[in-house]
C-alpha cells in the first residue's frame, strides 16, 4: 500500500502481522513544510483550533478497566452505540485511515518520532466524542472516561461480543477477535523492560536518544536482552487480531481505545523519570495533524482533562 504524506511517499503495512514481520527500518528526515493554517478533519470541515483553557480544567482519571463497575461498562458501550448510529465513531475511525498523518513507526523515522503524541491527541478526541455522546443518553451523570487495559491481563470480557461499527467501506460486519497467540502479547516482565531497559534497543536511527529507544520498544520493534522479539503496541494489535489488526481501521474495534490508553499510561509512566528526552521533529512534523496542537503541547494529561489512577506498571 503506497500512501503519500509531507514527508514523502511511502509503503504501509496492511497487518500488524505485516508491520511485525518487517521490522522497523530508518528512513531519512527531510526538512518539511510550515504546518498548514486550518487541518481539516476526515469529511473535509475545517476543524477549529484548540483553545487553551483560562483556567484549570475538571481532571477526570481514567482507570483499569478490570475494575471498572458494570454502571461504567454499560454507559461506555451505549455511548460508543450512539456515536456508531450518528456516524460520529466512523468519522473518527477516518482519521486513522488517513495515512498521510505518518503516526506509526512502520513508516519510518518520523512515524515512529510521532506515533505516541498523534495518538494521544487521536485519543483525547475519541474521549470528547464519548462524554458529548453520554451526556445525551444520562444527563447530570459524571462524564466516562477512556479506560486502559493492562496488556498483562486477560481480553476484558465485557467487551467481549461488542463490535458495533461495520467495517469501513463494505459496510459488512468485521471478522471475529483471535484473541490468542501468535504473537504474544507482552507481560508484566516484558512492560518492565520497555520502561527499564530501554538503553539496550538498537534503533537503527543515527544518533538515536533515549525517546527514540523507548519508543521503539513501547510500539513493538524492541528486542529482549536475549534477542527474542520484546511485545508491545504492534503484538497488541496482532494478538487481538480481526479488524484489530488492521493498521488503518483497527479504531472500528471499540478495544483499540483501551489498548492506546494503555500506550498513553506507559509513556506517561516513562515520563515521569524520564521528562527531557523528545523527537527532534521540525516544522509540520511536530503538529500532530489534523489537530494544531504541537507535540509540545501535549506531553501535560492534566491540559485536556485527564490522568491516570494509576502509574504503576
Amino acid at each position: 500500500m503506497e500512501h503519500t504524506h509531507p514527508t514523502g511517499t511511502h509503503s504501509h503495512p496492511e497487518t500488524f502481522d505485516d508491520v511485525i514481520a518487517r521490522g522497523f527500518h530508518p528512513t531519512p528526515t527531510p526538512p518539511s513544510p510550515e504546518p498548514p493554517h486550518a487541518p481539516l478533519t476526515p469529511s473535509g470541515v475545517v476543524s477549529p483550533p484548540h483553545a487553551e483553557p483560562s483556567a484549570a480544567p475538571v481532571v477526570s482519571a481514567r482507570q483499569n478497566q478490570s475494575s471498572w463497575p458494570e454502571a461504567n461498562r454499560v454507559a461506555f458501550r451505549n455511548a460508543i452505540t450512539s456515536m456508531v448510529s450518528s456516524g460520529k465513531y466512523q468519522a473518527l475511525v477516518a482519521f486513522h485511515m488517513d495515512m498521510s498523518h505518518n503516526m506509526h513507526g512502520s513508516m519510518g523515522t518520523t512515524g515512529l518520532y510521532r506515533f505516541l503524541a498523534w495518538h494521544r491527541r487521536y485519543l483525547i478526541e475519541f474521549e470528547k466524542a464519548l462524554r458529548v455522546a453520554d451526556s445525551a443518553l444520562r444527563p447530570g451523570a459524571a462524564p466516562p472516561t477512556v479506560p486502559y487495559w493492562r496488556w498483562q491481563d486477560p481480553f476484558p470480557g465485557w467487551l467481549a461480543d461488542f463490535l458495533p461499527a461495520k467495517v469501513p467501506g463494505t459496510a459488512t460486519t468485521p471478522p471475529p477477535r483471535k484473541n490468542a497467540a501468535p504473537p504474544a502479547k507482552a507481560t508484566a516482565a516484558d512492560i518492565d523492560l520497555i520502561l527499564h531497559q530501554f538503553a539496550i534497543q538498537q534503533t537503527g536511527i543515527s544518533g538515536q536518544n533515549d525517546y527514540a529507544k523507548f519508543t521503539f520498544g513501547l510500539e513493538g520493534f524492541g528486542r529482549r536482552p536475549d534477542g527474542s522479539s520484546l511485545p508491545g503496541h504492534n503484538q497488541g494489535h496482532a494478538w487481538v487480531g480481526g479488524i484489530m489488526n488492521n493498521t488503518s481501521t483497527s479504531p472500528t474495534d471499540p478495544i483499540f481505545w483501551l489498548h492506546h490508553a494503555e500506550v498513553d499510561r506507559i509513556w506517561e509512566i516513562w515520563r515521569q523519570v524520564h521528562p527531557t528526552p523528545a523527537p527532534p521533529l521540525q516544522g509540520a512534523n511536530r503538529i500532530m495533524d489534523p489537530w494544531p496542537e504541537s507535540y509540545d503541547q501535549l506531553l501535560a494529561p492534566a491540559t485536556f482533562g485527564y490522568k491516570y489512577d494509576s502509574l504503576a506498571p
